[in-house]
């Protein structure tokens, strides 16, 4: 786990644990608000259950629209099938990381580097995002 991310993947761990359902909710989306980095969280069906300030800035979806989508629909077309691919390795593997592309609200692309951890909670997997751009650490 990159130095960078150490400390808030283990922050989320340790305040989501023994928490659910509403509960879990509720604390998982005001922890990601202290993440700096654009943190994304989905469940096991791959459907965005939180999003941070930065992630819906950096897509340009507000909340309401990231909270009806999943991570192929954040997928640009026709790199679905791949991200459908990667999905099923970071769950098998708990952790992952790499660039993606990313479809934004107005169509476009960005390229992303992204850190993945799967379960921090019970069906909850985080994705932490800066722009390719970005130099990675």
């Amino acid at each position: 786990m990159p130095a960078r991310f150490s400390s808030d993947i283990n922050r989320l761990r340790a305040a989501l644990r023994g928490k659910h359902d509403s509960e879990l909710l509720i604390t998982l989306r005001r922890e990601l608000e202290q993440v700096t980095a654009a943190a994304l969280a989905a469940d096991n069906s791959t459907r965005y259950i939180a999003a941070n300030g930065p992630a819906r800035e950096l897509t340009g979806f507000s909340n309401a629209e990231l909270l009806h989508m999943t991570v192929m629909d954040a997928t640009p077309l026709p790199r679905t099938e791949a991200g459908g691919r990667l999905w099923q390795e970071f769950i098998a593997h708990g952790i992952q990381r790499g660039e993606y592309e990313l479809r934004r609200k107005d169509g476009t692309t960005l390229r992303v580097h992204y850190w993945a951890y799967a379960s921090v909670a019970p069906g909850v997997h985080i994705s932490l995002l800066v722009p390719a751009e970005t130099k990675e650490t």
